[in-house]
């Protein structure tokens, strides 16, 4: 269970260097991944800019036309890699990432975030969920998270700030 939470608490920090503060996690997903199917479109390599000059670079890989794997880098700071599909909620996509540990064991939390890809698929929108949005709401199953989300899709008080862009690069090649 320690380990666990030590997963989760990694994938907040690499959100946090993405978002700047917080991040939602739930035990209740969004969508089946049974039936999610992997988009080829988000599959690539990206880079992240914050303010520091540091950057970040986000990788999605397709496992199963139903998986994505994604990893963050971040310049001087550990890797966290991920498993997740999407989800749509009224026409809005939505990523449900658990992380991966050294043990090889899976987080049984999701962090849920909102995504797009530009029409060119050249950029890729990230916008974090705010945790305190959801505190106060009775959240026992999908069919509610979902509810509760596409109720506020336009609701700036769901997100916790603004969406991180980050640009489309060439594949990184190792020897």
């Amino acid at each position: 269970m320690l380990r666990t939470k030590n997963v989760v608490s990694v994938a907040c920090v690499a959100s946090l260097l993405l978002f700047i503060v917080g991040c939602y996690e739930t035990q209740y997903p969004l969508g089946s991944q049974d039936k999610a199917v992997v988009d080829p479109a988000y599959v690539g390599d990206y880079v992240v800019a914050d303010s520091d000059k540091k950057s970040e670079t986000v990788i999605i890989r397709n496992i199963d036309n139903h998986l994505y794997y994604v990893e963050w880098l971040a310049e001087g700071d550990k890797t966290l890699r991920m498993i997740g599909y999407t989800a749509d909620v009224d026409g809005v996509t939505f990523a449900n990432l658990r992380g991966l540990t050294e043990d090889g064991s899976i987080d049984n939390k999701f962090l849920i975030m909102r995504v797009s890809l530009s029409d060119d698929h050249s950029k890729l929108t990230l916008r974090n969920l705010k945790e305190d949005f959801f505190k106060d709401k009775k959240i026992d199953s999908s069919d509610a998270l979902q509810k509760l989300i596409a109720a506020n899709l336009q609701n700036d008080q769901i997100y916790d700030g603004e969406a991180a862009v980050a640009t489309r690069i060439p594949p990184t090649t190792k020897p």
